[in-house]
């Protein structure tokens, strides 16, 4: 079983962001994706209400815990053109499946369309990559590991760089690259 890696070049984001027309639903789930740290079970149960408030809120379906997740302003303009393209309405699903509009896709769906963009410009990808993702990118910019484990509801900061592919070889770049004071 191959474990899902973070896309950790943000060419290779930038990318992925193109495969899908902006504005479409496959390009609004990337986004959302990236932007959220949430897992897809999540993200498919945003509803138009909430996201047009900035926020995710719900039980997360892996943990059980409560949970809300401010939305930036990007991915909220996003949202917001999204939804006028679609006529949908504050009960309506953001993920609305095409065969019935009081669903949401399914994970699989969901899969398909990561998979695809992934294939597009020759990474493979999954949903759990772009959680990922999220992470790696957020470390990278200095936000605070603790704040991360919180995020991921890691029970300790090793199980958070594990995750999100901070390896032994990333840190040894860094002291090698390091001469201080010499």
């Amino acid at each position: 079983m191959n474990t899902a890696q973070p896309i950790t070049d943000t060419k290779v984001i930038k990318d992925v962001m193109e495969v899908y027309k902006k504005g479409s639903k496959q390009h609004l789930l990337l986004a959302y994706s990236l932007n959220t740290g949430l897992r897809i079970s999540d993200i498919l149960r945003a509803n138009v209400k909430d996201s047009l408030q900035g926020i995710w809120k719900d039980r997360e379906a892996k943990t059980g815990k409560e949970k809300i997740i401010q939305l930036n302003a990007k991915l909220q303009l996003l949202i917001r053109d999204y939804v006028e393209e679609n006529s949908l309405q504050g009960h309506d699903y953001l993920f609305y499946s095409n065969k019935d509009r009081n669903k949401p896709i399914s994970r699989v769906q969901a899969h398909r369309i990561v998979a695809k963009a992934g294939d597009m410009v020759g990474v493979t990808l999954s949903c759990h990559s772009l959680r990922k993702t999220f992470g790696y990118m957020a470390y990278k910019n200095d936000v605070d590991l603790s704040l991360l484990q919180y995020i991921f509801n890691h029970s300790t900061q090793s199980v958070t760089l594990r995750y999100i592919g901070i390896t032994q070889d990333e840190a040894n770049k860094v002291t090698s690259g390091l001469s201080i004071g010499i």
